[in-house]
């Protein structure tokens, strides 16, 4: 599950980010997804998969929704299947009960989130516990989901918000990744908002990779360090990059095979 958000962004022309490169600027430097721009007969019209990911706070899932609401995408969105996992009835549900005990249990049968962020959030063991027992459940709803979507005839993008992108890229067989990023302070401040205090959003950064083990997995890095009008024209300069690197037209990246317009 993605963890970051257990209890609850760019381009600008001539703007360098941290690396040198216009903010939401395709890499050209070999990292990415580049290996994965060319495609076998047998999945020309497969849909492209891709995964949008940052540390908490910087703004990852605001840029998804964004693209989703504006463009049209189907917008997978890893926190919500590991909201899923936790409900009465799965087997997530009793494995995780099993582990951390009948007391994160609230009197309507549901898993107490906030119990259990902070459990699993000072102590690394229990951390990886919990993403033992939810990464495959979420997974394998992923694909699911995407092998739904192509079966359906959809032959467009479709967008996967995931704090733990990075760590799944074997099983996803992504098409592209895009890293959100913002200061620590920006980060801090906007956690601040969702009722977190300073050492708890702290606690939580230092929980996730560093931003240097993000950024050369991306094939492009949205700095989100401005307002949500800044993010705002950002997020359509990378749609238009990215439905232009899978040869769509950049109002049209949520086609279905029988759609025309």
């Amino acid at each position: 599950m993605d963890e970051s958000r257990m209890d609850e962004p760019d381009r600008r022309a001539g703007h360098p980010n941290h690396e040198g490169r216009s903010e939401g600027e395709r890499r050209s430097d070999g990292g990415g997804r580049s290996d994965r721009d060319a495609r076998g007969d047998d999945d020309a019209l497969a849909p492209r998969l891709v995964g949008i990911t940052g540390g908490i706070g910087a703004g990852k899932s605001t840029l998804a929704r964004f693209l989703a609401t504006e463009f049209g995408p189907p917008l997978l969105d890893a926190d919500m299947l590991g909201h899923e996992a936790l409900l009465p009835g799965t087997t997530t549900y009793e494995t995780v009960l099993a582990r951390f005990g009948d007391e994160l249990e609230e009197p309507d049968g549901s898993i107490s989130r906030s119990r259990l962020a902070r459990i699993v959030f000072s102590d690394p063991k229990a951390l990886r516990d919990l993403e033992a027992i939810v990464h495959p459940w979420i997974l394998e709803r992923i694909q699911t989901r995407r092998l739904a979507l192509k079966a359906s005839g959809y032959v467009g993008i479709i967008l996967l918000d995931a704090a733990l992108l990075l760590d799944w890229e074997e099983e996803l067989d992504l098409d592209a990744v895009v890293v959100v990023t913002a200061p620590s302070d920006v980060r801090i401040a906007r956690l601040a908002l969702r009722g977190l205090p300073e050492d708890e959003a702290r606690r939580r950064m230092e929980s996730q990779r560093p931003e240097e083990e993000w950024t050369p997995s991306a094939d492009w890095i949205v700095v989100n360090d401005g307002d949500v009008d800044d993010l705002a024209r950002r997020a359509r300069a990378l749609w238009a990059d990215v439905c232009s690197r899978f040869g769509l037209p950049a109002m049209q990246g949520n086609l279905g095979r029988g759609d025309s317009r």
